[in-house]
């Protein structure tokens, strides 16, 4: 637990040398717009934004409207109207929930509640191109609503490996009535997925009042919902709902299927919270942020294990209290991790006005007094007010933080910009990182140009460009050397690989991100394995049709299907018995034989 006496409101000078020296993690960099932070004319509203492979920042603005900006925050003027596209719909989209993701190939889905002018609010779904259209091939002319109930308010969406997409929300009769949760799956195009819940729907009664804020997939494809539970200002918990990739309840997660992690357990009076935001480590625990307090809000964490149960060894007992004093109010917003495993959550601290409050944690919940001031950057942008709304680690590892600023309360909001320093920036001993398919394998090349108090070079890969694991280290040369690596088991599909510099000293730089695509065919394989409820075969040639058959340990066929076009297939395996079973798959003329174990 941290107590602060005051907060400094400050914008944090850099200085500069000519050493080659790296300036402290959490100050603002000099480089980005005005010492760091940079105000667009663009009118908006509770934006959130996301990085995009190339470096640009995408965001949704309001509930129709996408702008994108280069990396170096000018508008990318390819892209709709000079970097702006708004879209109009027979009805209203609401400001209030709003939300958006993208698939592989790049296109982009945009949630949030749906008037048509009938008095209902439906949860909508939108597809754009990648420069911004609708994408007419989704849903109705580029979207599809969904009707629960009367009121449908969105809140979290994730797009599956297969395309699927997710949406979770909250869903009342009437402002009055109380909230349940629901769940959604739609196919790739649109339309509801009958696989998934009761004809692709999952609704949640509770029995106190609930607030739904995220939504995450795990490794495995279950599917968590976070949520604030219980009256506002008598300990609700920090809430997450676990879903089978099918729908069904996870049984397995907390008590059956439901963790919870209460603030001021112990204590006595009154005492608020409120989830904000989680996120999945690599390791498969849940870290959740908010806000959290007795007499005041302060910034709050949980982390929960994989089964649900509360992680003891992070903070105390599983959670962390950031206490600020001499503020007026205080929000959280989001939360992001960096590759070293380090907490970064953002949010606002009110003294009159609204400051942008940047805080990071070292993997046990503690501050980390390496970053900014004892592990907290503040910025002010006074008189205007800043409400931090996304935080991201960009691929030299700076930190962007977006949102609104506005002057004075109730004026109009524009969006804002802020890039912190971290770590290190970004290494220049790197020259030519390459990645390229290599047979049924994947290599990696790269040259120094400098490897003087070099220790090491440690080749690291991820699937979705944020979750880095080293699959390689080679011991460093000691001058200007060309370098190579062979990745046999590479990812099917999408992959990138970094280079991480180990200096002797124990600091690291990195190479910057490079991106391959293997298309595997011919490579078949099983994922999970063993698996519980559905196993994806994967590696298949999407340019002809696959059998894939399941059979006993006796041969004897217990289910047939075709697939065509598809470089995956998805088996449901849930009416199969405990047990060891063949998956045969027959394609191009060529028959292959896998174990599957069913869990």
């Amino acid at each position: 637990m941290k107590t602060l006496k005051s907060l400094i409101i400050l914008i944090i000078l850099i200085n500069f040398c000519t050493t080659k020296t790296f300036a402290q993690a959490g100050t603002l960099d000099p480089t980005f717009g005005e010492n760091g932070l940079l105000v667009t004319q663009a009118l908006t509203f509770n934006n959130r934004s996301i990085i995009l492979e190339d470096g640009k920042i995408l965001f949704f603005t309001t509930p129709n409207t996408l702008d994108k900006f280069n990396s170096d925050g000018t508008y990318d003027v390819s892209f709709g109207d000079h970097g702006r596209i708004v879209h109009n719909f027979n009805g209203q989209i609401s400001d209030a929930t709003t939300n958006f993701a993208l698939q592989s190939d790049g296109k982009i889905i945009c949630t949030a509640a749906y008037e048509p002018l009938t008095g209902d609010f439906y949860s909508c779904v939108y597809r754009c191109n990648p420069d911004g259209s609708l994408d007419s091939s989704f849903g109705y002319n580029g979207k599809d609503t969904v009707y629960i109930d009367k009121l449908n308010s969105p809140s979290g969406i994730v797009v599956q490996p297969d395309n699927k997409i997710v949406i979770c929300g909250d869903v009342r009769k009437n402002i009055y009535d109380d909230k349940r949760t629901f769940i959604y799956r739609l196919m790739p195009d649109g339309g509801l997925d009958p696989s998934f819940g009761d004809g692709g729907i999952v609704v949640n009664k509770h029995s106190n009042d609930i607030n739904s804020d995220a939504l995450i997939i795990t490794h495995d494809g279950k599917l968590i919902i976070g949520s604030t539970y219980g009256p506002y200002d008598d300990r609700p918990s920090y809430h997450l709902e676990s879903f089978n990739p099918d729908g069904s309840v996870d049984a397995g997660f907390g008590n059956n299927g439901i963790a919870q992690f209460i603030f001021g357990q112990v204590q006595g009076g009154i005492w608020a919270s409120e989830m904000k935001s989680m996120i999945l480590q690599p390791d498969g625990k849940i870290t959740c942020s908010g806000i959290s307090g007795q007499d005041l809000f302060q910034l709050a964490l949980c982390r929960f294990n994989t089964d649900g149960s509360t992680d003891e060894s992070f903070g105390e007992g599983g959670g962390v209290i950031t206490h600020f004093q001499d503020i007026q109010y205080l929000k959280n917003s989001d939360i992001t991790l960096q590759p070293d495993g380090k907490i970064l959550t953002t949010g606002f601290a009110k003294f009159g006005v609204n400051i942008l409050l940047l805080i990071r944690y070292n993997t046990d919940g503690s501050l980390d007094q390496n970053f900014a001031s004892d592990g907290i950057a503040s910025v002010s942008n006074s008189p205007s007010s800043i409400v931090p709304t996304s935080v991201h680690v960009l691929a030299d590892e700076k930190i962007l933080v977006t949102g609104v600023t506005y002057a004075p309360p109730g004026s109009q909001e524009f969006i804002f910009l802020s890039r912190f320093n971290g770590d290190n920036v970004l290494a220049a001993n790197f020259k030519d990182v390459k990645a390229f398919a290599n047979k049924d394998a994947i290599t990696i090349t790269w040259q120094t140009l400098n490897e003087s108090g070099t220790k090491s070079f440690t080749v690291e890969r991820s699937g979705n460009a944020s979750d880095y694991a080293g699959i390689n280290t080679v011991p460093a040369k000691g001058v200007a050397s060309s370098y190579s690596y062979t990745d046999k088991n590479p990812l099917d599909g999408i992959s990138y690989y970094r280079i991480r510099e180990n200096a002797a000293n124990g600091t690291n730089t990195f190479s910057p991100v490079v991106k391959v695509v293997f298309n595997s065919t011919g490579v078949i394989s099983l994922y999970p394995n063993p698996a519980k409820n559905t196993v994806t075969v994967k590696g298949l040639n999407k340019n002809s049709t696959a059998i894939i058959k399941i059979t006993d340990m006796q041969g004897r066929e217990i289910s047939s299907q075709n697939f065509t076009q598809s470089s995956s297939a998805i088996l449901n395996i849930r009416a199969l018995a405990q047990g060891t079973y063949f998956v045969q798959v027959a394609q191009d003329n060529k028959v292959v034989r896998l174990k599957l174990i069913r869990e």
